[in-house]
């Protein structure tokens, strides 16, 4: 265990997720976050607002892992 690695998250980032976590606009919203090896550090890479599941998924790089956080509209109605 003494070996292990464990990356920190970027105080910046972490008031960003807080804020984002909270935020009253109810339009769909992504965070797309990057691990920086070079700092060990979880950092925001991009922010996207009103941006559809779709576009969000063309943004994604598809050899690259990265984290998100998202909030999505319910649009689930009757």
């Amino acid at each position: 265990a003494d070996s292990l690695v464990v990356c920190e998250v970027d105080p910046e980032l972490k008031e960003k997720l807080r804020k984002f976590r909270f935020r009253k606009d109810t339009t769909n919203a992504a965070i797309i976050m990057k691990v920086d090896k070079s700092r060990q550090l979880v950092v925001m890479e991009e922010e996207f607002q009103n941006i559809s599941p779709e576009e969000l998924r063309n943004e994604l790089p598809e050899r690259q892992p990265r984290l998100q956080a998202g909030t999505a509209d319910d649009v689930c109605r009757k």
